[in-house]
């Protein structure tokens, strides 16, 4: 409270000071005020202010992908399946029922970073003899991710990578413009014919922080 009153003080000091300084100068304003009232014209400013805020929101637009029910073909010692339009399922007889993979979109209002995780390993998810697990990420609209040197799409999209459990950074500018705002995860699995049975699957976690 010291603080505020001395602050209000020195103000006010410095405004009679400049009044007693220049008080012909106030008073020939006042007079030129009161002229201009009398003769109709006046001036007047007036301000609109507005405050954006930021959002950060992400969303899978395609949260499941699923093969159905399959089993490796016999005399191959393991099947593989991806998630991409065509030739999705090699040596096995699932069907995938919704190629294309996972879809993430930025709903915001700001670029992000996408960190991605998984729960499981090839082993704990599939096991058997040389599981395989892995994803790779990618711009489904094109310029979707910017990568840290600015240039277009995902840091990790030449090849699959083994699925992490722990969180890692994808892309490090998801943008949000309509037209670029939708990012792919494709899959790899290795299914060998000694594998987990029953229904396997796992959660994928999506995580973005204001880039």
């Amino acid at each position: 409270m010291a603080d505020s009153n001395s602050k209000a003080v020195t103000v006010f000091a410095v405004f009679v000071f400049i009044i007693s300084l220049f008080s012909v100068g106030v008073f020939y304003l006042s007079a030129k005020t009161l002229f201009s009232t009398i003769s109709g014209y006046a001036t007047s400013v007036g301000e609109a202010n507005l405050t954006v805020e930021s959002v950060v929101t992400i969303n899978f637009t395609t949260a499941r992908i699923n093969w159905g029910s399959g089993r490796v073909n016999d005399g191959f010692s393991s099947a593989g399946l991806n998630t991409f339009a065509t030739n999705n399922v090699t040596n096995g007889n699932w069907s995938l029922q919704n190629a294309g993979g996972l879809r993430i979109e930025n709903l915001g209002n700001v670029n992000v970073t996408l960190n991605l995780s998984g729960t499981k390993t090839a082993a704990s998810m599939i096991g058997g003899t040389s599981p395989g697990y892995r994803w790779n990420v990618t711009s489904f609209e094109s310029g979707a991710c910017r990568n840290s040197s600015g240039g277009t799409g995902a840091l990790q999209t030449d090849f699959f990578y083994v699925v992490n459990t722990s969180t890692t950074l994808f892309c490090n500018y998801f943008q949000f413009l309509d037209d670029r705002d939708v990012v792919r995860i494709d899959f790899n699995l290795t299914i060998p014919s000694d594998s987990f049975t029953g229904t396997l699957g796992d959660t994928i976690t999506a995580v973005a922080f204001a880039a």
